[in-house]
């Protein structure tokens, strides 16, 4: 129908609403569509949060605690060995330089422990090989490779009788437990492009600065372990960021009877760590956590109570035990600890081991692991 004159404005008029009721629809369709969108992307956020979430709550969750080198790293690595298919190439390669280090320093310290111990070098010509390694900072290259004079005279000091007394008495000055493993692989270690060892990273000494978190599976469980730096420095930040772990694992080293700590030479090792356990065991942090307490260097401990003359009684007067009794030595140092445990009124579960055996750490988290399992049935079937 055409439009006179007369009716023009009203067919403006009436065009122009048609198309702002176009446009409000087109517009409340692209608005609607955008808020369709921006919810379906919050409900698809949601959903993953909360499959996180049950995720998370069924991770058991292991705190490893203890003093300076009781052995917690090497439990770790370990975990990585027995549950998380072990370490790559390229892994095992990045520990070769604190491998290096590690003998370097071992032979530093039995250098300066030949002066305490009042031991001559045998030979005349290694003098010059002593000075060159006690003076060394850096013993590898460029290329990540030992440098040479740093092999030979390793090699050469090695062979010397006189080095060889002091590092066998390495325990009268505190020589660390590594030393004389790498010394014995010494001909491996420095060969060109040497590759480290599982067993070279197991006992290799790589300080724990903050914490380090490992995961694995076992019996369709996921576990996550928390090993936290030792020093008393560190200490204070280790309980209020762990109140939801199922397990604190408590590492011992046996070995440590007869030994001071480093920077408090009057502070004798083992006292230190039972100090500690005591705080772990009434910490109400802790209250819900299974304590299991793992005593560790079972085989250095063995090797001091037979061989070494240094008798428990020695440094612990309270133990009344016959000298060369491993088992009854070493049922003493448990019972130190299960009695600072039963004081606070919390239960603790006490193993053996030897960190740097594969074997045995196996057999021994088998069973903590079921001890773990059996703890967390029991509490659900209280609630």
């Amino acid at each position: 129908m055409m439009c006179t004159k007369q009716n023009d404005r009203s067919c403006v008029v009436s065009s122009v609403e048609g198309c702002g009721r176009s446009l409000r629809l087109c517009l409340r369709s692209r608005v609607s569509e955008k808020q369709k969108k921006a919810c379906d992307r919050s409900a698809r956020i949601d959903r993953e949060l909360g499959e996180q979430g049950r995720q998370e709550m069924n991770v058991v969750k292991i705190l490893l605690l203890g003093t300076p080198e009781s052995g917690k790293s090497t439990l770790v690595k370990q975990m990585k060995i027995i549950y998380s298919r072990g370490f790559t190439k390229e892994e095992l390669t990045s520990f070769k330089s604190a491998v290096l280090d590690n003998l370097l320093t071992s032979m530093k310290f039995v250098l300066h422990g030949m002066g305490v111990l009042r031991i001559n070098l045998a030979s005349r010509k290694n003098k010059a090989h002593a000075h060159s390694i006690l003076s060394c900072v850096c013993c590898v290259g460029e290329d990540q490779e030992l440098l040479p004079f740093v092999a030979c005279a390793l090699c050469s000091l090695w062979g010397d009788q006189g080095v060889r007394a002091a590092a066998a008495r390495g325990h009268e000055y505190q020589l660390n437990d590594s030393a004389l493993y790498f010394f014995e692989n010494m001909g491996r270690i420095i060969s060109p492009n040497y590759i480290p060892t599982e067993a070279d990273v197991l006992r290799v000494r790589v300080r724990t600065n903050g914490i380090i978190q490992t995961q694995f599976s076992h019996n369709n469980s996921i576990y996550r372990m928390y090993d936290v730096g030792s020093q008393r420095s560190e200490r204070k930040k280790w309980f209020s960021y762990f109140d939801d772990v199922r397990a604190v694992l408590f590492v011992v080293a046996l070995s440590g009877y007869d030994l001071t700590l480093p920077e408090h030479p009057f502070m004798n090792c083992l006292q230190e760590s039972l100090e500690l356990f005591a705080t772990v065991c009434s910490n109400t942090h802790f209250l819900k956590a299974s304590l299991i307490l793992l005593l560790n260097k079972t085989d250095l401990f063995c090797e001091k109570i037979l061989h070494s003359g240094r008798h428990l009684r020695l440094y612990h007067s309270n133990f009344k035990g016959p000298d060369f009794d491993v088992n009854a030595a070493a049922r003493h140092v448990a019972a130190l600890f299960v009695a600072r445990c039963t004081t606070s009124g919390k239960l603790v579960y006490p193993h053996y081991t030897n960190a740097t055996d594969t074997v045995t750490v196996r057999d021994v988290f088998s069973a903590v692991m079921n001890t773990i399992s059996r703890q967390n049935l029991e509490a659900v079937s209280l609630l």
